[in-house]
């Protein structure tokens, strides 16, 4: 089994970049991904935009029952309530499974007022919590979470492309010293995949390709890095089905 960990549906305004929900089912189907978890593009920063991005996601997901899940992203800058209804709607209402930060596209500090918002709703509705890393710093480097991962621990976090190849020493650095930090590694070299296992192992790792187009070279830099099977079977399917709590 594949596992997308993180794919795109919607307009995207800040990066001016679109994907549709044919994409989506042709790149799972050209490339034998069985599942995926689908997360909004940056939409413009109304709550009104956000809500209906949120409720083409879970259209889409209820077409296709069972192969997409649906992860909420939400400007943590709106109102404190506005941004708490969202998620408590998108969790318990539409079945998401997931909530996101990108510092830079969102302009959020993850470690603000704002940014610990987020993760205190994760608490509260016991889910994961993905962090953008990489560009945009330095709101987007991953010391930034750093004050967030010490608050709350319990909290499992998905540090997004890891940093890539800028910022991946802090990631590991932090994913070496937070057991609930986990590795997403989308646009990271091979050679730092073959670091992450090393040094922390395959079941805080998972697979994702962040853009159909990116799936081929995704999947074959992981089937170069790990060579042993069981390793390649967790970070392609297991540590996304435990983090989420897929019902798969």
């Amino acid at each position: 089994m594949i596992i997308d960990a993180h794919a795109h549906l919607g307009y995207d305004c800040v990066f001016d970049w679109e994907i549709n929900e044919k994409e989506l089912v042709d790149c799972c189907n050209s490339n034998d991904i069985d599942v995926a978890i689908v997360q909004p593009m940056i939409n413009r920063p109304y709550i009104e935009d956000t809500i209906k991005i949120h409720d083409r996601i879970h259209r889409f997901c209820k077409t296709y029952s069972g192969r997409f899940w649906g992860m909420a992203s939400i400007n943590p800058h709106f109102k404190l309530d506005d941004y708490e209804k969202e998620a408590i709607r998108c969790i318990k209402d539409l079945g998401f499974v997931a909530l996101k930060i990108n510092p830079q596209g969102h302009a959020v500090h993850p470690s603000s007022k704002d940014g610990i918002n987020v993760f205190e709703c994760a608490r509260k509705l016991h889910v994961p919590v993905m962090v953008h890393t990489g560009e945009g710093s330095p709101f987007s480097d991953p010391v930034s979470i750093l004050p967030a991962v010490e608050k709350f621990d319990g909290v499992k976090i998905i540090l997004a492309h890891c940093g890539k190849d800028l910022f991946f020493q802090q990631a590991l650095y932090i994913a070496k010293k937070f057991k609930n930090i986990y590795m997403e590694p989308s646009w990271t070299n091979v050679l730092y995949i073959q670091d992450i296992i090393r040094e922390i192992g395959p079941a805080r790792v998972m697979f994702s390709t962040d853009d159909p187009v990116n799936a081929p070279v995704e999947l074959a830099k992981y089937r170069t890095a790990i060579k042993d099977k069981s390793a390649l079977e967790q970070v392609f399917s297991g540590t996304a089905k435990e983090v989420f709590n897929l019902r798969i």
